[in-house]
């Protein structure tokens, strides 16, 4: 039985660990980061160097967009083409998030203002992860690979 005070356990999370790393609270490795679907933009783009070249330009496929700041909740479907440059054909919403189409500047295309990166995060699953410019630290959205 704990000695911590029912009330104390209560208004601290932490304290119920008994002084143990919480796993939810612990920044993940960059192996670990890897087979993410979310990651800070400077871990993705050391990922995606990583692959070779041909892994990093090649998307293709239908895809599920999921709003990371909405809980990554589905916001639409696309049909998309990589190589030289990202463009999409048709999908559930009438519009891109950026400029089209997208240069692919190694190691992920960029919107031709550059207010927007898109890159892949996970070669297995051929997932990519969106980010508003080559700035930002957090992606807008997740692409999933449906088929």
């Amino acid at each position: 039985k704990s000695n911590i005070p029912v009330t104390q356990a209560r208004t601290r999370p932490d304290s119920i660990m008994n002084g143990h790393d919480d796993i939810l609270l612990k920044k993940p490795s960059a192996e670990a980061m890897s087979r993410s679907d979310v990651m800070p933009q400077t871990e993705a783009r050391a990922y995606a160097l990583s692959l070779p070249p041909a892994q990093r330009s090649e998307i293709s496929g239908c895809y599920c967009l999921k709003c990371v700041p909405c809980g990554s909740f589905p916001v639409a479907a696309h049909c998309v083409c990589g190589g030289s440059s990202l463009c999409w054909g048709f999908g559930t919403t009438p519009f891109a998030c950026f400029a089209l189409p997208m240069p692919f500047v190694d190691p992920y295309f960029r919107s031709i203002k550059r207010d927007g990166v898109v890159m892949v995060v996970n070669a297995e699953h051929q997932t990519a992860a969106c980010y508003p410019g080559e700035r930002a630290e957090q992606p807008c959205c997740i692409w999933s690979k449906l088929w």
